[in-house]
This record gives C-alpha cells, structure tokens and sequence, in this order.
C-alpha cells in the first residue's frame, strides 16, 4: 500500500461506521472534508466504504444532495480573512497529527478556502410543527455605537484595544499588549477590586496574578483582585469566559457568576453568565468543579459535562466542550440551534442588537456546524443568511433578514 493511501486510510479510519440507520453524514467531519477537498484516492474510499456499508446508501447519497444545496457566494472574503480561516483549517490540522498526509492536500484546500467563504459547513432544518407561512417574517437588528474596552483600577479608567492580552505581574502592575505586539505598563491602585469592562463587539485575555489565565467574551464585565491574599482566590464575572486555572491546592479558585459560585483547585472551563439570558451555563473542559446556585443547589461537574442553570432547574449532561469553547478560536459552533440563538451570538460578538420577538417564526429554523467569525459584519450575515435560507439586507445600520 502506498504512503498516501496508509494515510487516507488512518485518516479517514473513523468514518466506519456500525449499522445504525439514523447515522448522519453532515456531522461526519470526515465526510465534509471530502466534498470539500475530492481526489482519486478519497473516492475510492469512499466507494469501499459504500462496499462495506451498503444499508447507508440511501443515507449517503441525500447527504451528498444536501451538501451541494448549500450555495456560497464567492468574493465575499477579505484577503485577511482568508488568512484567518485557512491559519484556522491548518490549525485543526496540526492538532490531529495528520501533516504528512494534509500537506498532500493543502494546496488543494486553499483554494476552497476561498469558496467555502466563511461557513465551515452548516445545515439547517425548519421547524414544521407549527401552523401558518414564513411569508411577510422578517427580523430586524441595529448595530449599535461603538465603544471601547476599559480597565477601572480606583479612581482611573483606562482604555484598552480590542483583543489585547493584559498581565498581571503579581507587583501591582500591569502590562497591555495589543495585537501589533506593542506594549504599555501601569500600576494598578490598591483597590480591593478591580473592574475590566468589555462591551459587545469586543474581545481580551487576562492572566492574573496566580497565572490563572482567562479569555474574556463580549459583553464581559470581569472584577478581579490585584493580587490574590488570604485562604481563597476570588473574582466575579457577568458575562462569558473561559478560564484555566492555575492548580494551588492549597487555595481555592471561585468563580462568582449571577447567583451561582463556582469552586475549583486547578481547571479549565466556560461559564456563560449574561445577566439577561435566562439560562446560566457552565461546561468543563478539564479537571473537577462545584457549582453552588444562590438557593444552595450543589452539584460537581467532570470533563465534559455541561450543567445550564434556570431558575426552577438545574440539568447536566455530556456534551462535545468544543461547541462551547470555539468562540476563543474566532469560531461559533453550533448543533440544531435556532435562529434566534444564533443572532444572539452574532449580535454580541459584532454589537449589533436584533429584535427578539419570540413570534418571528423565522426563528423556528434550526442551524447546525461552524462559522468562521472574520472581521466583516456583513460577510459573517451573507453567511448566516445562506446557512438559514433567508435573504439579509442591509441599510446604513438597520439590518433586516426575511424569508426568501
């Protein structure tokens, strides 16, 4: 067997699938990598695993006809986010050990890079329970002013650039570096607390005194001490981040996040915690965490498990943490979420606020896979409304998406 077929073969060894009847192409990542990148070798993989397979023909083929329904634009990339998606695809590469092979391909997949324009792959289903047309639906957004990062420290506010990394020395002091590598340093006042404010449309990390390290969402308001002193660690969030902790067994790590507190030694995981979503969030990427709601309901989560919170329940159950922690990487992931859910994010992570008349039936539309989230509004909406079969029309700063 030649060396490119072994590595076809290693890689694409979990497509083989047992004989479930309900298997699901789409979300086969091995499969969309084929009708993304098509070779002679990857189609007679494919025709073997037909061979094997034979009770998911029928399967095989509408997935084949639903992926080529989804019609991208193309031109709609900006050189730098081209660079962005395809340092993204290497990435991913990279972290599956699979080089030798993909180097084989990775003249062939970028160019489709520029194809695909920003959707990674997405499906999309349309709720049919309900009565009634889609004709005459139509949401609207608005993008809102733009404003800046801030880091309150006593009496003086600072500004900081949009996805700056912020350390802290551990000596009261703070250094800024921006994402052109240069750097400022400051003292921090010896306030108890010290608050750091990102609104939508903007991103920043923070690594604080004890090396605890954390990625902060838009909309994000993090208070954090200068210093950690005394038997616990201690910084309180409104809003989404992501954080690995630095292990102390000795001193405690809490998370306090809108009514819940969240303890560990040394972790990484997510809380999504807006105060105006009705469901609060934690999911665990590694390591042991207690969550404690404000009613005193407790309960310990372990390596990917997801716990969501509301005000009468609290449910937990394994799930796949990338869907959950992609947003760090310039990623939304996404499996069979509405519409609704989906502009939400969007609207956070660009500052654009959408209506959220729960009646727009538009949002009974279910989306599934990976978007690339590039500098350009308007490339990442042209991608939304392609992935959920709606037309987007924008004027100066009203948005309006509708049924096509």
């Amino acid at each position: 067997m030649s060396t490119e077929n072994y590595f076809i073969r290693q890689y694409y060894k979990s497509a083989a699938v047992d004989n479930r009847n309900d298997y699901d192409f789409l979300f086969d990542e091995n499969f969309v990598s084929w009708r993304l990148v098509q070779t002679k070798e990857l189609d007679e993989y494919w025709a073997n695993f037909l061979i094997e397979n034979p009770h998911l023909e029928s399967l095989f083929y509408e997935a084949i006809k639903q992926f080529e329904a989804v019609k991208l634009n193309r031109g709609q990339l900006s050189e730098s986010d081209k660079k962005n998606l395809y340092k993204t695809i290497l990435f991913n590469i990279h972290r599956r050990k699979r080089i030798r092979f993909l180097r084989k391909i990775g003249a062939v997949a970028s160019v489709f890079v520029i194809t695909v324009l920003l959707l990674l792959f997405f499906t999309y289903k349309e709720n049919t329970n309900r009565n009634g047309s889609l004709e005459g639906e139509m949401i609207i957004g608005e993008t809102l002013p733009e404003k800046e990062i801030y880091l309150i420290s006593g009496k003086e506010r600072v500004n900081i650039a949009h996805k700056s990394h912020i350390g802290l020395t551990g000596e009261g002091k703070v250094l800024v570096t921006d994402s052109a590598e240069s750097t400022k340093e400051f003292s921090l006042a010896k306030a108890k607390l010290n608050k750091l404010v990102v609104p939508h449309g903007k991103r920043i990390s923070l690594t604080l005194s004890d090396g605890t390290e954390v990625w902060l969402n838009s909309g994000t308001q993090l208070d954090f001490p200068s210093q950690f002193t005394g038997d616990s660690r201690e910084i309180y969030v409104n809003g989404e981040i992501f954080i690995n902790v630095a292990h102390d067994s000795k001193i405690p790590f809490v998370v306090h996040a809108q009514e819940m507190n969240i303890q560990v030694q040394g972790t990484s995981f997510n809380v999504s915690a807006y105060h105006d979503d009705n469901i609060k969030r934690v999911v665990l990427v590694e390591g042991k965490v207690k969550v404690k709601t404000a009613d005193s309901r407790t309960t310990d989560l372990l390596p990917n498990e997801k716990l969501d919170i509301t005000e009468n329940d609290m449910t937990k159950e394994r799930v796949n943490v990338s869907e959950y922690i992609s947003w760090t990487k310039g990623i939304l992931e996404f499996y069979e979420t509405p519409v609704s859910e989906i502009l939400k994010k969007v609207g956070r992570y660009y500052n654009v606020q959408f209506e959220s008349n729960p009646g727009i039936k538009l949002n009974d539309k279910t989306c599934s896979g990976k978007l690339f989230l590039s500098n350009n509004l308007d490339s990442v909406m042209t991608s939304v409304s392609i992935l959920s079969s709606t037309i987007y029309q924008r004027e100066n700063n009203i948005i309006h998406i509708s049924k096509k």
